[in-house]
């Protein structure tokens, strides 16, 4: 269960200046507390300066800069700010366990362009034991005619697209938006050719895939009443997911969970989303926890 704590991984950059005013938005209207955490590798310091190099003064400077602008964006939000000794990703996740979201900021363009995303948006969403939000640089927003009021998720029969499901409602709760539900199945390239030649899948395999969002929705009890678009498709997932979301508000996806093994392993479409992101992403756990409204419960 979380503890309402919003973390926002800040390091000064631009990137990360968009990630702030994203989650100061967030929690300014749902209520909450920020923190802003700068990863400090001292050891890296040390090395690069040499080993009597003292850099935490110059971090706590940012972090003054980064909270006195969060206390004017929004002044009514409980916000403070820390830095933690370590590598980003492992010091990120240590910092944010418990925590309701991880942020982060990528200056990757929502319109494909730009700079890679970078190896720590993809570690921190495989192996965080929450959710995180990648939050991408929108680019010229004014050339774009952004559907503010839809957020898209991926849905397909694993517990993690149901904690994606129930993640997504709840944000569209907040948005006053729709929930675009998105189940994309394909087949493999060898049987393309059988479909190009004219044959056609078995009625009953396509009823199965038609039922997998509607058994999603029964399964969240969160989800029965919300306003929710079904989309079912014969395409790859993550081109299906990326194409909807172009101008969604938030898009919202599953990973493979925690564990051992589960931990270092993101899932291939959550991967190939968060590399082609379309608008701010959440990547949550299958361990993703919601309140259902109206009541003290809490249900996975």
């Amino acid at each position: 269960m979380s503890d309402g704590r919003t973390v926002v991984g800040f390091d000064g950059t631009t990137a990360a200046w968009r990630a702030l005013d994203w989650a100061l938005d967030r929690v300014e209207q749902r209520g909450g507390t920020l923190e802003i955490v700068t990863a400090l590798d001292t050891r890296l310091g040390a090395a690069v300066f040499g080993p009597h190099t003292d850099l935490s003064e110059t971090v706590e400077s940012g972090l003054r800069e980064a909270e006195n602008h969060a206390g004017s964006r929004a002044p009514g939000v409980p916000v403070s700010a820390r830095w933690v000794d370590g590598p980003p990703s492992g010091a990120l996740i240590r910092a944010a366990r418990d925590a309701a979201l991880l942020v982060v900021g990528t200056d990757r363009r929502t319109d494909g362009t730009g700079p890679r995303i970078g190896s720590l948006p993809l570690r921190l969403a495989a192996k965080a034991h929450g959710a995180v939000a990648v939050v991408p640089d929108p680019g010229p927003l004014d050339t774009r005619p952004v559907e503010r009021n839809v957020v898209v998720v991926g849905v397909d029969r694993s517990s993690f697209a149901r904690s994606a499901l129930a993640l997504a409602v709840e944000e569209a709760s907040w948005l006053d938006a729709d929930v675009v539900a998105v189940h994309a199945w394909d087949v493999p390239e060898s049987f393309q050719r059988a479909i190009d030649e004219g044959r056609k899948a078995d009625p009953e395999f396509e009823a199965a895939e038609a039922r997998v969002i509607p058994d999603a929705v029964a399964d969240v009890p969160i989800a029965r009443e919300a306003r929710i678009r079904p989309v079912v498709v014969r395409r790859n997932p993550a081109s299906a997911l990326v194409d909807q979301a172009r101008d969604a508000a938030l898009l919202v996806v599953g990973t493979r969970g925690r564990g051992a093994v589960a931990a270092s392993i993101l899932g291939s479409i959550s991967h190939d989303v968060l590399l082609n992101l379309p608008c701010p992403v959440i990547v949550t756990p299958a361990e993703y926890r919601y309140v259902v409204p109206g009541t003290d419960d809490d249900m996975i």
